[in-house]
């Protein structure tokens, strides 16, 4: 596996964990008095949070991230359903 190969590998699962830390700890985060907006998670860490998808994309390009690669989810108040 080439160095770029296994960079993107790294950053995949990286975001992965993320990912999954997000979903694991969304009490927490509602706890944190998150709830009805956007968090963009890093390392397991929220980094950047607002009611705005674009305003925490900025926040996230701010600290000189690439928002492609950091888990931004929203979090749902506690007994939302959402139907897809």
């Amino acid at each position: 596996m080439n160095i770029q190969n296994s960079q993107l590998s790294e950053e995949i699962t990286e975001f992965e964990n993320d990912s999954k830390w997000f979903y694991r700890n969304i009490e927490l985060l509602r706890k944190r008095n998150l709830s009805g907006k956007f968090v963009a998670v890093n390392n397991k860490e929220v980094i950047a949070s607002g009611e705005s998808f674009d305003i925490v994309v900025e926040e996230v390009e701010r600290r000189g991230k690439n928002p492609a690669y950091v888990v931004i989810e929203y979090v749902y108040p506690e007994g939302t359903i959402v139907l897809f």
